[in-house]
């Protein structure tokens, strides 16, 4: 049974989330939204980022950690939401945990062995439960990182 952490990153916050289980049975465990500072202060926005990464890995100490990887992003979104993934990369060489990323072509159905068509959205508050506050399509983007990457054992 794996924990894992889920990421999503967007214009003016971090998403995050932690399932715990398996695909087929799945735990939820926690999730949260984080306001970003300023995103023209890339030195000091790269710096929170890895300050939240190191609370978040240290708080939930998950088995591995995902991410939602934005693609074409123009210049403005690339110091939200390409950057710090970067960061998180560097501590996962660092600290020895595994992180891997997804982009939003790989979020079908068939990644939970869902039958095609599925509104996987919908299908996570249905196995997961709906938590508020902030339970939104960029909060479940963190929830389903981290259910795909909870393994089949």
């Amino acid at each position: 049974m794996l924990r894992v952490l889920g990421l999503h990153a967007h214009k003016g916050a971090l998403r995050w989330a932690v399932v715990e289980g398996t695909r087929q049975n799945p735990t939820y465990v926690a999730h949260g939204r984080l306001v970003t500072p300023d995103p023209t202060q890339v030195p000091a926005l790269m710096d929170w980022y890895e300050s939240q990464f190191i609370r978040l890995i240290e708080d939930y100490t998950p088995d591995k950690v995902a991410y939602r990887l934005t693609l074409d992003p123009d210049k403005e979104q690339l110091f939200y939401a390409e950057f710090p993934f970067g960061v998180l990369n560097l501590l996962a060489h660092h600290r020895g945990f595994p992180v891997t990323c997804l982009t939003s072509r790989s979020f079908t159905p068939s990644r939970l062995a869902k039958a095609k068509g599925i509104d996987i959205k919908a299908e996570c508050d249905t196995v997961l439960g709906v938590h508020p506050p902030h339970w939104d399509d960029n909060q479940r983007y963190a929830v389903l990182m981290a259910w795909f990457e909870v393994g089949d054992e």
